[in-house]
């Protein structure tokens, strides 16, 4: 994970390119070592020029300018890098993984209401329907407790006679919690907690004593005292509390969690028969549902006494209260950033701790499944008893909204070998989206190990251990790239989530915003927390609603000084786990962030690709020149490599500055320099520079006279014709590698956007065409250029007439002059090499 694009074939294509340098050198040490009119030592140093020219020393600069040019960039947007390296990383990004609450939803829950036990011992339900709907709600701030005498038994459930709430299933709600005051008298703790005590209009005397409502205390509902707390555990799905009423010593032990889990601790006496069609409803409905159940402790025992006894004994026999069904909004803008990640071929995915069908709906809602409820499935774990009496164990895919008992072998999609292309073409086709929950994850890790050991070791392997083990990776990596939605997922699951993605070939990126998350971040190649504050969220929210109102200005303004205050005080929260752990942190509550890094990251991964291509054909041409001319025993001058070094800083600088586009293209940038596209583009801008600069300088040879002074092996550097023609088409060469090789849509903004790099290229262009043409002499003499040659151009022909390339060179010089056919070859040379890397592009795409 510690290079955005490849170290290992950074190094190859290199060690490439310096295979060609000392292709170079030995031909230069072959040629001219017998020559005794050349100094042995020079000869070396030449030799070791061309081999260091391979690797330029700002090239670490340059690759440093592009990463941090988009450091810069996005601490501009509110997103802040601790390890630069993820960036170009970024670009390389194919599976999108997303948290549910607080990322893709808001953290600030409502709570829609409770669904209550009516005579029959059913939930009550008033379209005569086994589940019921929402209808049934019974809303705590708009709705009387029963009597007492309604609600004093201990063994039968607490019951809503003319939909009031029972005062036992209210005690539950709200005393049932892990809230604490600060200072400031606002509430501290888990936002289903806070929107619970929100809407039931209660408040916190203290962290132990809970304040009902004045509505509530006209009713006799008496003050709630917390005495311990069994934490809520994500293994264990649920929390209880050991409370009492103020002024009453007779304990209680309030439990809340999920319905499938509470279930299990529940007596069967006082479970309704209409228990699992309920929730299963609501949680359909995208809803988050939570079983409430108490259990009478009475006054002998005290409380340290039941502490010590564990929380199983506390748990055990509870009687059903009721289920508690909140919702959370979906963030304004998920959707949108789901189905444009989609549409640019990410496969995005849910992982979160909530359950299946709650986290499968929601997933509908923003677009990561577009299948309907009856595509989507969930794998189970099915038992058949065989005939020995042992029970074999299976995997398969079942209707997700399908209990045990209510689908057939048809409708199973067992999980084995051979059904695996099957599944993948299903899920590819869109006719099929599957789900996986944590429980059977770790199941199926189990079954993986359990299937390579001995029977005396199967006892030993932990089920958190077991996600780590081989065999269970083998196997994952094939199961977890199939599934979109992991539901009821703890922190030790997610994480092996994301590791199973990176060790089937996916480069991950996992947004989240709380402790929970923090495994997968780390994990993740990108991990990008975002901030959760429902509070200033949902100030952020009403501001904006109230500005697209239409209302007075006076109004108007005041809500826009709203939204800036809220803005504010969003800057100053505090960072959390998830930060600490990501090295992506977005201060926003946007899921936006992860479209902005990705767009960033592409145009960084492409730039630093331009960056190796301009170096490899420039590499190239620089070996080739100084190969050329060392042969002629012609040297460059001090100021022309200045000018071209200056020339060149300034292009790579520029090509750094490319800003990347609004949208994501469906196109992904190439990950390595070895590519075949970045490869046969090298090669095939070289033959054209190879064949443009041989052809300028034999057509200039001839007009060099060998006992010209500036032709003497090792002698000091005299201008003529042939360095200054091989220095033009140098330049003219550079220039166009840097405008050829810049990609520009769809991963950045097209060469003409980017107005500094087009300027300078414009610039430098301008005035290697003024110097060829000599029509301003001050600046050729600056650039110690000498004159072009001019006069009897039939020098050229040679004994036996024109022929091949030097017979329709001496053409065009005899028609056109040396100066003007010197241009028409930079032009050639030019398009030639732009064409060459279109229908390279093209052809390998």
């Amino acid at each position: 994970k510690n290079g955005g694009v490849n170290n290992f074939d950074n190094f190859v294509y290199i060690c490439i390119l310096l295979l060609c340098a000392l292709a170079a050198a030995s031909t230069v040490i072959t040629a001219t070592w017998g020559d005794d009119t050349r100094n042995k030592f020079k000869l070396v140093l030449h030799v070791i020029i061309i081999l260091t020219s391979v690797v330029p020393p700002e090239l670490p600069m340059e690759l440093s300018l592009a990463v941090t040019s988009s450091l810069s960039a996005l601490v501009q947007q509110d997103i802040y890098c601790t390890e630069q390296f993820r960036i170009p990383l970024a670009g390389e990004i194919d599976t999108c993984c997303f948290d549910k609450t607080g990322t893709l939803t808001s953290d600030e829950m409502r709570l829609r209401g409770l669904r209550c036990v009516g005579s029959g011992m059913l939930l009550i339900c008033k379209d005569g329907t086994k589940h019921g709907g929402n209808e049934d709600l019974i809303t705590p701030q708009k709705c009387e407790l029963s009597k007492k005498s309604v609600d004093s038994s201990f063994n039968k459930n607490p019951v809503s006679v003319k939909g009031k709430i029972p005062r036992r299933t209210l005690r539950v709600l709200i005393g049932c919690q892990s809230l604490s005051l600060r200072s400031d008298g606002t509430f501290l703790g888990d936002p289903l907690e806070l929107a619970v005590m929100k809407d039931c209009g209660c408040n916190l005397r203290s962290n132990s004593i809970v304040d009902p409502s004045p509505e509530f205390i006209s009713q006799n509902f008496n003050p709630i005292v917390i005495q311990y707390r069994f934490a809520f555990e994500s293994r264990l799905k649920r929390m209880t509390v050991l409370a009492n009423d103020e002024n009453d010593k007779h304990l209680y032990a309030l439990t809340k969690g999920a319905p499938e889990v509470v279930k299990g601790l529940l007596k069967s006496s006082t479970i309704p028969p209409n228990y699992d069609k309920v929730y299963r409803y609501h949680m359909a409905k995208g809803q988050r549902v939570l079983c409430l159940a108490f259990k009478s402790l009475g006054e002998k025992l005290s409380v340290d006494n039941i502490v010590k006894r564990g929380r199983e004994f506390s748990e055990k026999d509870m009687t059903f209260c009721g289920f508690a069904v909140l919702d959370c909004p979906l963030k304004p803008d998920s959707f949108r950033i789901i189905n444009e990640l989609q549409s640019s071929a990410h496969n995005s995915v849910m992982i979160t701790g909530d359950a299946s069908l709650t986290a499968a709906e929601v997933a509908r809602q923003v677009g990561i499944i577009d299948t309907e409820p009856e595509q989507t499935y969930e794998l189970r774990e099915l038992k058949r008893a065989l005939p020995d009496g042992s029970n074999e164990v299976a995997f398969a895919f079942v209707p997700i909204n399908a209990q045990a008992g209510e689908y057939g072998p048809e409708q199973c999609i067992a999980f084995v070998p051979a059904n695996i292309k099957l599944l993948k073409d299903m899920v590819k086709r869109k006719e099929l989206s599957l789900c996986l929950t944590g429980e059977v994850l770790t199941k199926v890790a189990m079954t993986a190990v359990n299937g390579e050991q001995t029977t005396g070791e199967q006892s030993v392997i932990e089920p958190a251990a077991a996600l780590h083990h081989p065999a269970a990776r083998v196997v994952l990596k094939v199961l977890i790239p199939l599934v979109s939605v992991f539901a009821r997922h703890s922190p030790r699951q997610k994480a092996a989530v994301i590791r199973s993605f990176n060790e089937s070939g996916c480069k991950t990126l996992m947004c989240g915003d709380g402790t929970n998350d923090v495994g997968a971040l780390k994990e993740a190649h990108v991990g990008i927390s975002i901030i959760s504050a429902p509070e200033i969220e949902h100030k952020i929210s009403s501001a904006r609603r109230k500005l697209t109102k239409k209302s007075k200005a006076k109004q108007n303004k005041k809500s826009f000084q709203e939204l800036v205050d809220a803005q504010e005080e969003l800057a100053q929260v505090s960072l959390g786990d998830a930060s600490m752990a990501s090295p992506f942190t977005s201060r926003t509550m946007s899921i936006k962030c992860c479209k902005d890094i990705l767009l960033r990251g592409r145009c960084t991964l492409v730039t630093m690709l331009q960056i190796y291509k301009i170096l490899g054909v420039n590499c190239l041409v620089n070996a080739l020149v100084l190969t050329k001319l060392y042969f002629h025993g012609v040297k460059q001058g001090d100021r022309q490599l200045t000018a071209l070094g200056l020339v060149v800083a300034a292009l790579f600088l520029f090509v750094t500055k490319g800003k990347p586009l609004n949208s994501l293209s469906s196109q992904r940038p190439p990950s390595s320099v070895l590519c075949a596209q970045a490869l046969v583009s090298i090669a095939a801008q070289f033959f054209v520079h190879l064949v443009s600069i041989l052809t300028v300088s034999n057509m200039t040879i001839p007009f060099i006279d060998p006992d010209n002074p500036s032709m003497t092996p090792d002698g000091p550097f005299n201008p003529n014709p042939l360095n200054t023609a091989c220095f033009l088409i140098l330049v003219s060469s550079t220039i166009c590698t840097f405008v050829v090789n810049y990609r520009g849509r769809p991963f950045m903004q097209t060469f003409k956007q980017n107005k500094l790099l087009l300027r300078t290229v414009q610039g430098s262009a301008f005035i290697v065409f003024i110097c060829t043409i000599e029509i301003f002499e001050p600046l050729n003499q600056m650039l110690q250029l000498s004159p072009l040659p001019s006069g009897d151009y039939t020098l050229l022909l040679g004994e036996s007439g024109p022929s091949g390339v030097n017979g329709i060179v001496s053409s065009s010089i005899s028609m056109i002059g040396f100066k003007a056919t010197l241009c028409l070859i930079m032009i050639l040379d030019a398009g030639l090499a732009y064409a060459a890397e279109k229908i390279t592009i093209k052809r390998f795409g």
